[in-house]
């Protein structure tokens, strides 16, 4: 019971350190700074082998903040958390110790605690809301802007993510607070209902999905990216991945947890729809629809151990136009 304590209270001091120096010497790096380097895609990808007018990049052409925060509240959340760590560190100093500091220590404890559960638990909903913005202006600036091949790359402002993390136990948030961007999708129109925009991507439970349309994207940050030269795009092979996937891709066992762990990929270069995986993770699902159309990412690097493909690698990295399997070229 000590050593866990005392593992505590080390971990919460190394948590409360980073994030110190992370709000007044790293503010300018979105995820943990010590991760940065993940985040760049392979210098000598397949895009430096590439002539000028056969490489492809994004570009950002659409922001929105759909989610609010409250900074003085997740603030005080830190300063719990530091108030718990604190009340524990005392609790253990000493094994038999006198009744007033035994009465002293449990009053630091309890206080600890009641300050921690009171302030991530009942002042986070007040902490926590969405931007309000009507139907005709969200249609008109954004969904309306937004077109097939773009790419949504969600994010989090820090204090939110954290929040979500310690106070409602969302262990999906963490690549947030990680990262710069915790999920990616992919504007694709849904087979079912031509001219409806759908996000293709793949979520933990679900697998590789259609469920949701732009409009879901009214209550999150995001990015929207645009690659350019998207005419080069084979649009028909880029339709047929999302039918075939959403026919196909498993639910539970249809994400890929050990590309979330970064100990291998599914094949992210898929040129037939029998060689197409069943199991991705968000930007990976990115990743092998673009491929299979006629892109190839430099974020496509080793696939195998340790190789981790983040959402911000994905829409950082250059790429480079490539022909088609049975004699199809790319569209021009």
């Amino acid at each position: 019971m000590k050593f866990l304590l005392k593992l505590f209270v080390v971990l919460a001091g190394v948590l409360v350190g980073y994030e110190v120096l992370h709000l007044f010497f790293f503010k300018d790096v979105e995820g943990w700074a010590i991760l940065s380097w993940m985040e760049e895609p392979a210098p000598d990808g397949p895009s430096a082998q590439a002539s000028p007018e056969d490489r492809g990049q994004f570009k950002k052409v659409l922001s929105y903040d759909g989610e609010l925060s409250v900074p003085l509240v997740d603030a005080l959340v830190l300063v719990s958390l530091a108030g718990l760590a604190l009340s524990l560190w005392i609790l253990r100093r000493q094994s038999k110790p006198p009744a007033k500091t035994e009465a002293w220590r449990a009053v630091c404890l309890t206080s600890g605690l009641f300050l921690f559960a009171s302030l991530t638990y009942a002042l986070t909903g007040s902490a926590s809301g969405h931007r309000k913005i009507s139907d005709e202006e969200w249609k008109e600036s954004f969904t309306s802007q937004l077109q097939v091949g773009d790419v949504i790359a969600y994010r989090k402002e820090k204090w939110r993510g954290r929040r979500e993390i310690l106070a409602e136990g969302k262990f999906t948030v963490v690549g947030y607070r990680l990262f710069k961007y915790g999920h990616l999708a992919i504007v694709a129109e849904d087979p079912e209902n031509p001219g409806h925009k759908v996000l293709f991507t793949s979520q933990s439970q679900i697998g590789v999905n259609i469920d949701e349309d732009v409009d879901t994207l009214r209550i999150h940050n995001w990015d929207a990216y645009r690659l350019d030269k998207w005419d080069r795009v084979n649009k028909e092979r880029f339709r047929e991945y999302v039918d075939h996937c959403r026919k196909a891709a498993g639910h539970f066992f249809g994400y890929d947890f050990t590309g979330m762990f970064a100990l291998w990929n599914e094949n992210l270069r898929p040129t037939e729809k029998s060689n197409i995986g069943s199991e991705y993770i968000c930007s990976t699902s990115v990743l092998t629809i673009l491929y299979y159309a006629g892109f190839e990412s430099d974020a496509i690097r080793r696939d195998g151990w340790l190789d981790l493909v983040t959402p911000y690698q994905v829409v950082k990295a250059s790429g480079r136009f490539i022909p088609l399997p049975e004699g199809g070229a790319t569209e021009k």
